[in-house]
């Protein structure tokens, strides 16, 4: 099989910038985190871990590639 032939799969997670709903602040997040995430300057929880996908409580802005 040649080389450009062969399909690399693309990783379901990536980074993505989250904005903080009460403060407006942006940080940038892992989406499969293993860690609670918190805002560091109004400490709101941003990422809440769920054993797979995180999920993601603030506003989502961009993905990060």
């Amino acid at each position: 099989m040649k080389k450009h032939n062969i399909m690399i799969p693309k990783p379901r997670s990536n980074f993505v910038k989250v904005e903080c709903e009460s403060c407006k602040n942006v940080k940038v997040l892992y989406t499969y985190s293993t860690k609670a995430v918190l805002c560091p300057s109004c400490n709101s929880e941003l990422l809440v871990n769920t054993g797979g996908q995180a999920k993601i409580t603030g506003n989502i802005l961009e993905t990060l590639d």
